[in-house]
């Protein structure tokens, strides 16, 4: 798990997951355990798991993690894609 993903967080309007934009596509992200998605101030904010708002939409992150295959592993897509981004760490520019 010695991948970055660096895009902007985005919302796929087609299955309502907060995902990566990489440029070229929308990434489907398995966020830490404990992480959510929720509304603050009136934005979408995606929550750590001490409850503080680590990103919103439209900003640019940084993804430490790995694409993991779910034929091998218990992660769950959100996109229902056959892979997803396994995320373990989130950074701004």
């Amino acid at each position: 798990m010695l991948a970055q993903l660096t895009g902007t967080l985005e919302i796929d309007t087609s299955t309502n997951c907060l995902t990566v934009n990489n440029g070229i596509t929308l990434v489907d992200v398995a966020w830490p355990p404990g992480w959510t998605v929720a509304t603050r101030d009136n934005e979408i904010a995606l929550i750590d798991a001490a409850g503080h708002t680590a990103g919103k939409l439209g900003d640019e992150v940084y993804v430490g993690g790995g694409m993991v295959d779910l034929a091998r592993t218990n992660v769950v897509s959100c996109t229902g894609r056959k892979d997803v981004f396994v995320a373990t760490g989130l950074s701004g520019p």
